[in-house]
């Protein structure tokens, strides 16, 4: 995990929980990942390689991302030869961590995936603390999925084991662990059991880190309660611990208890103070990861303008912070529902009914999907509740009814006969009465019992499409991996470009079905946001991140996936020629993708285009010509027409219909 990662997940506490996830930074060299002249990392003892991955994985400070993912899955092949249960799930948490730290990964389900992997392993070992260790992280994975029920079950797994091979350094991030749990579904007692717990343990450690970090979820804890006083005093006592942190750990937690204990501030209307902690910890992460990643810390900013009504200067900070936060793994639906409804309330003030609707449609299509991964969680337990109440109000409704029958049987003493005919009427009314209640009840059963299945076979069909793109993501994904490992092996410079053009190609298609099972819509793309991902994932294939820019500046368009696969790989291939043919002699160059729709047609134009060298339409095409082939079918396959045009650089023009 990279420390700026780590850092921000603290901030992701709970339902309002901050979810301010700055982007990984670009690693830079490390002199402990460095090798000797001729030595290869794969040729080292497998421990070394995991002491070594340890650091490139959990601080990302040492090769390439590319170089990571590499290692990783070459290391996992060494450690299944060993056939030692302990080595290989060494590898699959290697493997875990690359994802969560990745620039082009942070997939939580893979994440999961070989974490599980990893308990599995250990469990055949008797290594209880590594296995106690794997508990808590798997439920750290689970939670992140938000499948909470799961997650505790691990929790106190990993609990009663640490507890028994007495071990306190994972005993008391259990307890913390568990305290977060209860605050992301809202069992604020069960959190504050847990939360003091960790705070009383931690005291007794005495190491500031870990009890200042306690100390916010217990501060995060009296917000949820409505405590708003306790939570000040609460921040305040992790405020005061800072000075006895380590000197180069306590400038970055100091922004983070500064920005919790603005929360605290927030929550007793005391505006000023609270915009004066939520600006220093913005402005201080800028100062430590660069304005571009700071993007996460200007939701609080300006919520303090939406609450004073200074709804102009609220909406950029509101709007970063949202645009940054949808493209994030992991993150909490009501945080970012909650800004959607500053925003929109922004908007609306503004007269902009516009951009008003679209941030209340955003909100409420977070809270329906949250709503329904809370479903299945909630379903058994109000399900055991319903029946426990139905068997109260049933012995309640017969006790009433045995009273009532003794009222009618000593006023049936007093009437005589005439009561006898009153009741004998009274009693085929009834009967008719109850005959068409009956009668009603069972088409309302039929009915309930074929929504129902409906219901249920809607959602299982959904679910098996989405598990579907996300296995064939997943398979693309190993495709990758495999390419990438034959590459290493190969010396001749062309036919790793080739390879290096396979894999672009792959990832094209990944990103595509990734966007379909991680998105609403199951047979759409997004094309704005999908140029983003394949421009860095091809940013980084080539390490031109730094020289090269890639503007996606277009509405956002939606295509099936059919046409989104084949636009898909025709940009791919252009952004690949570009790079590698446009900028020869620049030390610089941008690159500007953009997708519009034209409405008196129904057609679409492509463009992509260049300022670097130019390419003239009788230009020979360079290298094997493969990539202008694949371009002219896939063109032939949409019915679109391609042209280049030279203007200050390369102009590509692809016309086309749905």
């Amino acid at each position: 995990m990279t420390r700026l990662t780590y850092f921000l997940l603290c901030l992701l506490i709970g339902a309002s929980a901050m979810a301010q996830i700055a982007p990984t930074p670009k690693p830079t060299p490390a002199s402990i990942y460095k090798l000797a002249n001729g030595v290869t990392l794969q040729s080292l003892p497998l421990d070394t390689v995991f002491a070594k991955l340890d650091i490139a994985t959990n601080e990302m400070t040492g090769p390439t991302d590319a170089q990571v993912r590499q290692d990783v899955w070459q290391t996992l092949a060494r450690a299944e030869a060993t056939r030692m249960p302990l080595f290989i799930a060494k590898a699959h948490q290697q493997i875990a961590n690359w994802h969560y730290g990745s620039m082009s990964s942070e997939n939580a389900d893979s994440i999961y995936f070989h974490n599980q992997n990893a308990l599995t392993l250990l469990l055949q070992t008797n290594d209880n603390e590594a296995i106690s260790k794997a508990y808590k992280t798997v439920g750290d994975n689970l939670g992140d999925l938000q499948r909470f029920a799961q997650a505790e079950v691990q929790y106190f797994k990993g609990l009663r084991l640490a507890e028994a091979i007495k071990s306190p350094k994972i005993v008391n991030p259990m307890y913390a662990a568990l305290a977060k749990l209860y605050l992301k579904t809202k069992d604020f007692a069960s959190a504050l059991k847990y939360s003091q717990l960790a705070v009383s343990a931690y005291q007794k450690e005495g190491d500031a880190l870990p009890l200042i970090r306690a100390l916010i979820v217990l501060n995060n804890i009296y917000i949820g309660l409505k405590q708003p006083e306790k939570a000040l005093a609460t921040v305040n006592q992790a405020l005061a611990l800072l000075p006895k942190m380590p000197a180069d750990l306590r400038a970055e937690e100091s922004y983070n208890v500064r920005a919790w204990r603005g929360k605290a501030y927030r929550a007793l209307g005391r505006y000023d103070e609270a915009l004066a902690d939520f600006e220093y910890a913005w402005k201080g992460i800028q100062g430590v990861y660069g304005a571009a990643n700071a993007n996460g810390w200007k939701g609080d900013v300006g919520s303090i303008y939406f609450l004073r009504g200074q709804y102009a200067r609220a909406v950029p900070y509101l709007k970063d912070y949202i645009n940054h936060l949808k493209n994030r793994k992991v993150y909490f639906p009501e945080e970012l529902q909650k800004h959607y409804g500053w925003l929109a309330e922004s908007y609306k003030a503004l007269r902009q009914p516009d951009s008003a609707y679209l941030y209340t449609a955003g909100g409420h299509a977070l809270e329906v999907n949250a709503l329904r991964q809370q479903n299945e969680t909630l379903r058994k337990e109000l399900l055991i509740k319903y029946e426990t109440q139905q068997k109260d109000q049933t012995i309640a409704q017969q006790s009433g009814q045995i009273e009532q029958q003794r009222q009618i049987q000593r006023l049936s003493y007093g009437i005589g006969g005439l009561l006898v005919l009153l009741l004998a009427s009274t009693f085929f009314s009834y009967r008719n009465s109850r005959k068409s209640a009956r009668q009603l009840q069972a088409l309302n059963e039929n009915l309930a019992t074929t929504n129902a299945a409906l219901d249920k076979r809607n959602a299982e069909n959904e679910l098996l499409l989405k598990e579907i793109h996300h296995r064939v993501k997943n398979n693309l994904e190993v495709v990758s991996s495999l390419l990438a490992l034959q590459s290493a092996k190969i010396t001749d410079p062309n036919v790793q470009e080739a390879i290096q053009a396979s894999q672009n190609r792959v990832q094209s298609m990944g990103i595509i079905h990734q966007k379909l099972y991680q998105g609403e819509q199951l047979a759409a793309i997004e094309m704005r946001d999908y140029f983003t991902n394949l421009s860095e994932s091809i940013l980084d294939s080539f390490d031109a991140a730094g020289r090269v820019k890639i503007d996606c500046s277009m509405p956002e368009l939606v295509l099936d996936i059919d046409t989104a696969i084949s636009v898909g790989l025709i940009t791919n291939e252009l952004l690949t020629n570009s790079l590698k043919y446009a900028f020869v002699g620049k030390d610089s160059g941008t690159i500007r993708i953009s997708l519009t729709r034209r409405p008196d047609d129904d057609s679409f134009l492509l463009q992509v285009a260049d300022n670097g060298v130019g390419k003239l339409p009788g230009d020979p095409a360079k290298g094997t010509g493969f990539g202008t082939q694949l371009i002219d079918l896939l063109t032939r396959q949409l019915g679109g027409t391609l042209t280049y045009e030279n203007q200050n650089g390369t102009l590509v023009n692809l016309r086309f219909t749905r």
